[in-house]
């Protein structure tokens, strides 16, 4: 598939010191609708509900690798995410970072799996498509943009996913 694709030309180019991250003011609250569409067929009749503060602001990034990421994850719980019919999607500025958290209601990961789950090839004992690459990619795509990657479970049970972003002094608020 085409993230499959996307994922190992990125993974080729972390190898090789050549991932170039060109950061420019982007607006999050309309990047992750946007990976919400492209990944609509996968979604498997869930739903994506969005949590979203009504200021937002612009956040230096290179939104192209973003969007990867974020399509990534949204892949994940909908393969992972079990009988959980719904991901939440939820965005705020927290200090000097702005927060991206992505929730899926399936099963959750294994406690004994989590250390492993971003590195490359790793696929646990998962029995859904994947190549093992994905969340090692989305891992240093968020760490070239100075930002954390974790990935847990969340108080109730399913996945959550959280992105840090810093957000430099003086950002545009919309």
């Amino acid at each position: 598939t085409i993230r499959l694709v996307e994922n190992l030309l990125s993974l080729s180019r972390i190898d090789n010191e050549k991932l170039t991250v060109k950061k420019k003011p982007e607006a999050l609250e309309e990047i992750v609708p946007q990976a919400v569409r492209t990944v609509s067929g996968k979604l498997g009749g869930r739903t994506v509900h969005y949590d979203m503060p009504e200021e937002l602001l612009l956040v230096p990034m290179d939104a192209t690798l973003i969007m990867q990421v974020l399509c990534n994850i949204l892949d994940n719980a909908a393969k992972h995410g079990g009988s959980g019919k719904r991901i939440i999607a939820s965005l705020r500025r927290e200090a000097d970072n702005y927060v991206i958290r992505i929730r899926d209601f399936g099963p959750g990961i294994p406690p004994a799996e989590l250390p492993y789950v971003k590195q490359k090839f790793y696929k646990g004992s998962s029995k859904a498509r994947g190549s093992g690459i994905g969340l090692a990619v989305c891992d240093e795509i968020i760490t070239r943009h100075g930002g954390t990657f974790e990935i847990g479970n969340a108080d109730g049970g399913g996945a959550l996913v959280t992105i840090t972003l810093p957000i430099p002094p003086h950002t545009e608020h919309r």
